[in-house]
Order: structure tokens, then sequence, then C-alpha cells
């Protein structure tokens, strides 16, 4: 059974169809506008409460863990940039590196050490060659030089000896008394200079006409020694230094003639014979090391202030 009314609607009882209620056309879409506004409405608000509802059982979630950062590591420094020379590019100075000084004895050759036995010797006087209060190896080498210009020796040359040095006179022509012949004759043996070393002046007496033949040699030194058994003989001096200096170093020099310094003479003797062909040492001398010394001049030399 239906109903009429006015405006259209019509109704129909329990028994017949469920109501359909007819609207215009604009009362309709208004209707359809207001359902899709307030859908939109409502989805968006259970949409924010599901993003801020915790999830069941109440915990929070727990934050994604995190890395720490490695402490930072030192950077050691960058070498000092040298300034570039004539247009060349720039680069890193390496580090420096100290080297030691080269020892005196690089450039001063060795005496033979322990000494070739000796024909004679004799102990200089402390005072003759480290006078004043504070003497030192080169106040002594003044002293020694003094005395060989003094007594006409004009070439000597240096050697190193553990603890000081040695001054190794020229090659003199002698008499069989220890006094020199005279000049020229005393100088006529042909040596090297003084630069060719304590070997060249043993090597000259091979060739010197037969007669006697000496070298003085002042050892400087705070060393106790005792000579080697045997002398030097022609294949032994082939071994030995070859140069000698014509001054004392400074490093040396600088050193103090300490208490325990000592100066003595060492005077290898040679005599060539005639039946020989070379020049043999003479062990012992006929004369006191200190005649040698008296003999040449050299003893007055150092006992004079």
């Amino acid at each position: 059974m239906s109903i009429g009314r006015p405006d259209g609607l019509q109704l129909r009882t329990e028994k017949e169809q469920p109501i359909h209620m007819k609207f215009g056309g604009s009362t309709a879409r208004g209707l359809g506008r207001l359902l899709v506004l307030m859908t939109a409405i409502v989805s968006g608000s259970c949409a924010r409460e599901t993003q801020q509802a915790p999830p069941t059982g109440g915990a929070a979630p727990e934050p994604p863990p995190t890395t720490a950062a490695p402490p930072p590591t030192a950077t050691p420094p960058a070498p000092p940039v040298v300034p570039p020379e004539s247009g060349a590019p720039a680069t890193a100075k390496p580090p420096a590196t100290a080297k030691p000084p080269a020892p005196s004895v690089a450039t001063l050759p060795a005496f033979p050490w322990p000494p070739p036995r000796y024909s004679a010797f004799a102990t200089i006087v402390r005072e003759w060659v480290a006078p004043g209060q504070q003497p030192t190896l080169a106040s002594a080498a003044r002293r020694l030089e003094s005395a060989f210009d003094t007594a006409g020796y004009g070439e000597r040359s240096y050697y190193w000896i553990p603890g000081g040095f040695a001054l190794v006179s020229r090659i003199e022509q002698i008499r069989p008394d220890a006094s020199p012949i005279d000049p020229p004759a005393r100088w006529a043996v042909e040596t090297a200079r003084v630069r060719a070393g304590f070997i060249e002046h043993i090597r000259a007496l091979f060739n010197a006409p037969p007669g006697f033949y000496r070298v003085i040699v002042f050892a400087v030194t705070d060393q106790d020694f005792a000579a080697a058994e045997r002398g030097p003989t022609s294949t032994e001096a082939r071994t030995w230094a070859s140069a000698g200096s014509l001054r004392l170093p400074p490093d040396i020099g600088v050193q103090p003639y300490s208490e325990q310094h000592y100066t003595s003479a060492l005077i290898y003797e040679f005599e060539r014979r005639a039946d020989q062909p070379e020049a043999q040492m003479r062990t012992p001398s006929g004369s006191p090391g200190q005649v040698h010394l008296e003999k040449t001049g050299l003893w007055q030399a150092l006992s004079r202030p």
C-alpha cells in the first residue's frame, strides 16, 4: 500500500518493499558531496590515530641503534717544504740526519804502532816541551818544530799515534859517532817530499851510497808502549803509511798535554855497506839516544827556554 505525499515521497507499509526516497537532482548531488567530504574526514582521523597509537602490549618501539663515530686519527705534520731554486718545483725536505765529524786519523796517517824496534831512544824533559800551566799538544808540537828548525832540519811530517802524535825528521847522513856530516852531503840522499810518508824515507836508504843514516821520531803520547820485536825491513816498510801531514790537525792540537803525556825520541839508524844491496838497521846503535840528539843539536835546542 502506498501513501502519497505532496513532496513526492512515497511510503510503503512493512509488508511491501523498503521505503524509497526520491529527491530532486540538485538535492541528491549535494548529499553526495557531503558524504564524500565526511568520508575523507573520517579516513584522515583514523589514519592519525593509527600512527599515534602504540603497538599492542604498550611498549614503545626502540629507536634503531646508532654506530659511534671512530675517534679522529692524528695526522702527522707534513715535512717542511724547501723553497724552489731557479724555478724548480718545491720539494719536501727530508729529516736531517746528524753526521759525526770525521776523525783526524782519517787525514793524519798512522805511524806503525807499537813502533818498530829502534836503534836508540831518549826521554825528553817535560818542561822542555810542555812549559806553562796549561800546555797542549799544539804547544808541544811548536816546541819540537822550533828545535828541528834550529838544528837545521828543513822538513818533517806528522803521523797519528794513540794518545798523541809522532813527528818524523828528514833522512840525514851521519858519521859513525852519530854526528851529522857537513851539508850539502848531509841531505844528499834523494828523499821524497814531506807528504810522501815514512815508508819513502826508508826506501830512499835502499839506493843510498855506503855510509850511516838516521831518522829521528819524536813520539808524544799518554800511552805506555814497548818496541816491536823486530826493526823495519824493506818488506814491512812497504806496508807503512805513505803520506805524512805538514801540520798537526787543530782538533788534536787543542787536547791538553796532561800529566800522563811524555815525549820520547826514537832513533832509527841504518848502515849501507858497499857489499850489500840495501841499507840495514843497526840494533842497537853505537851511540845512546841522548848522544844522537846532542850531536845533531836537538838536545840543546830543546833545553833552551
